[in-house]
């Protein structure tokens, strides 16, 4: 977006708050001020308000996970979370495009920093702990896709669905293709281990996008950035979070063992599961995460190199050709959260 293009969007933006009432109902102080705030693969955000009233103005550009209402799916999960604690109020959404080509919802500002993997491990066990200690209840199962029964199964289906355009693409590295296809026969072979997740029956909301920028560390710490949740076993959250593709993904930081223990730990305290059983689930379950991640990652660069990516983040896309590269990829692939348990 040129800064042309952005100032009028802030224009647009400042006229939609005043003309629906907004500026008086969240009490945004005059003069109304709009700032651009961050840009992800399917959203922009605008900073509304100044001072102790400020808001994140948030614009949809699509769906990761196909729902027909994405910024309604949004606005319900975070609804819903509130009542942990470590997530975003909501206060306002707008799925009617009658004004903006896009849906939009307005939640409040978080201050604060990102998630730093050298000092705040334990500050996320505690966000993970509180927001999976909520059991699931009718209104969670009304409002959210649900992966009780196909937590594997559904993995395999999103990177079968992820690699259609990078079989045979110029763009992705022939041997990253190889990489992923046997990894692929692996999964789809091994899909009646979920038979242990339905055993269990610890059905939770993950995230499943927990990388360092979803954190807010601030007076206290929160996750943020609820796009795509889900409801299923919680080591789909915590297997993301201690993946190194995760880590690698904002930082240039590597979880060690020791790092990796205590988190687990102090999550496991908090939340109250039987160590053993979730150790078991996180070993059978990363090699999927670890599959998905990947997947996602040979199509973006497929996106990016082909010009077919309409918000495009140049970060993004540096970091998708790191992954893609042989000595990376060989090792991602076969990576276990914890070498012995």
């Amino acid at each position: 977006m040129t800064v042309e293009e952005q100032t009028q969007l802030i224009e647009k933006i400042k006229f939609y708050l005043t003309r629906q009432g907004l500026v008086e109902r969240l009490h945004l102080p005059a003069p109304l001020e709009v700032r651009f705030l961050a840009q992800g693969e399917y959203n922009q955000n605008f900073l509304i308000g100044t001072g102790d009233r400020q808001y994140v103005f948030r614009l949809n550009y699509g769906s990761q996970i196909n729902a027909a209402n994405q910024i309604r799916y949004e606005f319900n999960a975070l609804k819903w979370l509130e009542r942990s604690g470590c997530t975003p109020r909501v206060c306002y959404v707008d799925d009617q495009k009658n004004y903006f080509d896009q849906g939009l919802l307005i939640m409040e500002f978080l201050p604060g920093r990102p998630l730093d993997y050298r000092t705040d491990m334990q500050t996320a066990a505690q966000i993970f702990g509180q927001i999976h200690q909520l059991p699931v209840d009718a209104a969670a199962d009304q409002a959210l896709i649900a992966e009780k029964n196909n937590i594997l199964r559904a993995r395999v289906a999103e990177c079968e669905h992820l690699l259609v355009p990078v079989w045979g693409s110029k763009f992705v590295p022939a041997h990253a293709q190889h990489v992923l296809e046997r990894a692929l026969q692996a999964c789809q072979d091994n899909v009646n281990q979920e038979d242990f997740f339905r055993d269990q029956q610890l059905w939770r909301v993950n995230n499943t996008e927990v990388n360092s920028h979803n954190f807010i560390i601030g007076k206290q710490g929160w996750l943020i950035d609820w796009e795509k949740p889900v409801i299923s076993h919680p080591v789909q959250d915590l297997s993301q979070f201690l993946a190194s593709t995760t880590t690698l993904w904002r930082t240039n930081i590597r979880l060690t063992q020791e790092d990796k223990r205590a988190f687990l730990d102090r999550y496991l305290s908090i939340a109250g599961f039987d160590r053993a059983d979730f150790m078991t689930a996180l070993r059978i379950y990363h090699p999927y995460l670890m599959l998905r991640a990947l997947s996602w990652s040979a199509m973006a660069l497929n996106e990016y190199a082909s010009g077919e990516k309409a918000l495009q983040n140049q970060e993004i896309y540096a970091k998708v050709q790191q992954y893609m590269q042989a000595d990376f990829i060989d090792t991602a692939i076969k990576e276990q959260v914890l070498d012995e348990e």
